[in-house]
């Protein structure tokens, strides 16, 4: 006998049921998997786990709670809060559970940050979330619904993950920027931000002493010599004390954006020479009681635990600040914020990334924002794009998000970058020809740079892919070559003796100590008040050397 063929639901199906499949996925709390068995063998209605997705998102039925929602929330609750009543909050006509709104704020504790700064909750969640006075017999059964939700205290006690954290480093900060702000250290055109004392030298440093810590990471994590390790992260923590001498706009953005990307290659240790030698550093230069010497001693006295939640409010924080002083489409807000997505965002999902990163890009003014940036934040947008595509394995439209971009428009840098996705992309889709093109077109790109960081980068990334093609002779004489360049990095490596070395006859205060890593040298003794006797020696050290 024949088996009937099966019939697929139709949008009136849909429609009949919507009440029984909102009751089962959301009062019920069954999964998806769960309603699909029960509507299938109590209603015949069958079709798929993406049509269910699809369809429960069309009618706002989400389980988990949405962050403009839970924004909306806190800013409703504290106005109440203020007016003295209670409250009973609803998402889409449905009372909100107390346990997983506490359960998301200790999950999200950057959602205080956006309260703090004033952020504006999307407009559907403003339309989505409604509160009132609970009635007189709910107010004593609504111990049992934990429905009620006191009166809301301060941040730092509203989610117990968060006590631990030093919230004096949050008082800091804010202090710390209206200073420099008032007392001319930083000026500001109406697209742009600087060092009053080094415009824009201090910043660009940086980047370069900064992109020297990632190469040295990534180069342990590459089986380079100890040899050359030393010299890959000897110049960055010799030459460090002039940036903080003059520090920019952008410092701490950068630095900490540095930190996590050094814990997601592995390389927790040089993470903690880089920040303890930031905090000593600061402390000798301005004292203990300095805004900035605050801010470092309370990072790092930040547990493991809580270090990404303290990172992403400290950078939440500034970028809310520069968007409100000088304006979310300014080239130092833009730039904030890609440090706070290269930190925060880049750990999600791509369709989050697309919508962050949309948000943005809206907000962006070619009067406003520097041309590399906005740039920058196409590419960013576009490799969302890519990363989505590739999820639903459309390898064209992958490529083709990247390959829309001018070429020409982008900084050499980013273009290298572009060149590394298409060539992974092509690879894909099992064109090795044309992807073994676009690595080497990234290494010409990197080249344009000027920096052998990023030469390093994409000879490596150029390295991979041709052993993946079993180019072995090639890639070895590119392997070659990046050593090499390796070997070109600088001399000396400047940490904290007390922290890193665990020696006795400790001193009182910050000692910072010149190390030989990995030779039998002995460690000569630096004061940190002897600031001109170490920038003339760093100084013949860099042009001795050369750096990227």
């Amino acid at each position: 006998m024949d088996v009937p063929a099966r019939r697929y639901a139709t949008s009136q199906d849909w429609t009949r049921l919507q009440p029984i499949i909102m009751r089962l996925y959301l009062d019920e709390d069954k999964t998806l998997e769960e309603v699909k068995a029960h509507m299938e063998e109590h209603h015949e209605f069958t079709t798929t786990i993406s049509m269910y997705k699809k369809n429960l998102a069309r009618w706002n039925a989400f389980k988990n709670l949405r962050p403009d929602e839970v924004l909306q929330i806190l800013y409703l609750k504290k106005h109440r809060d203020a007016a003295r009543k209670l409250s009973i909050f609803f998402i889409r006509d449905r009372p909100i559970d107390y346990d997983a709104l506490q359960v998301y704020l200790s999950r999200n504790p950057s959602i205080f940050a956006r309260l703090e700064a004033g952020a504006t909750p999307s407009r559907e969640a403003i339309q989505a979330v409604s509160c009132r006075s609970p009635l007189l017999n709910q107010s004593t059964s609504v111990s049992r619904s934990r429905l009620l939700m006191s009166s809301c205290p301060a941040p730092t006690m509203r989610c117990n993950r968060l006590l631990p954290v030093s919230e004096d480093m949050f008082r800091a900060l804010p202090i710390y920027l209206e200073r420099c702000f008032k007392t001319s250290l930083w000026s500001w055109s109406q697209s742009d931000c600087w060092n009053t004392l080094g415009r824009h030298g201090p910043s660009g440093f940086l980047s370069s002493v900064l992109d020297r810590c990632i190469t040295a990471g990534l180069s342990a994590t590459r089986q380079v010599e100890p040899g050359a390790l030393r010299r890959a992260l000897d110049v960055p923590f010799a030459m460090i004390i002039r940036v903080f001498r003059n520090p920019p706009p952008i410092l701490i953005p950068k630095l900490l954006s540095t930190a996590a990307h050094l814990n997601r290659i592995g390389r927790g240790e040089v993470r903690a020479l880089l920040l303890q030698f930031c905090r000593d550093l600061t402390i000798a230069t301005y004292g203990q009681d300095h805004q900035l010497a605050r801010f470092w001693k309370g990072f790092l006295s930040v547990s493991h635990l809580e270090l990404q939640d303290a990172t992403e409010r400290i950078l939440f924080l500034y970028m809310s600040e520069y968007d409100k002083r000088l304006g979310p489409a300014h080239s130092l807000s833009m730039e904030a914020y890609l440090k706070y997505f290269d930190t925060v965002e880049r750990e999600r999902g791509p369709q989050v990334q697309l919508e962050s990163l949309q948000q943005r890009l809206s907000k962006a003014d070619n009067t406003l924002t520097s041309r590399s940036l906005h740039e920058l934040l196409k590419l960013e947008h576009a490799l969302a794009v890519c990363k989505l595509k590739l999820e639903k394995g459309q390898l064209d439209e992958a490529e083709n998000a990247l390959s829309r971009l001018e070429p020409d428009s982008l900084a050499a840098r980013d273009e290298s970058f572009r060149c590394i996705w298409l060539g992974y992309v092509q690879c894909l889709k099992g064109d090795l020809a044309s992807a073994e093109t676009f690595y080497k077109k990234s290494v010409s790109a990197a080249r344009r740079t000027g920096s052998r960081d990023c030469v390093l980068e994409s000879l490596y990334q150029l390295e991979t892919f041709l052993i993946h093609a079993g180019k072995h002779l090639e890639a070895e004489r590119i392997r070659i070559e990046r050593f090499r360049l390796l070997q070109k990095l600088g001399l000396l490596v400047w940490v904290d003796q007390r922290d890193i070395l665990g020696l006795e006859n400790r001193t009182s205060g910050p000692v910072v100590t010149m190390i030989h890593v990995g030779s039998g040298a002995s460690n000569t003794r630096w004061q940190p008040s002897a600031y001109a006797e170490v920038a003339e020696y760093t100084k013949h050290i860099s042009l001795g050397r050369g750096s990227g």
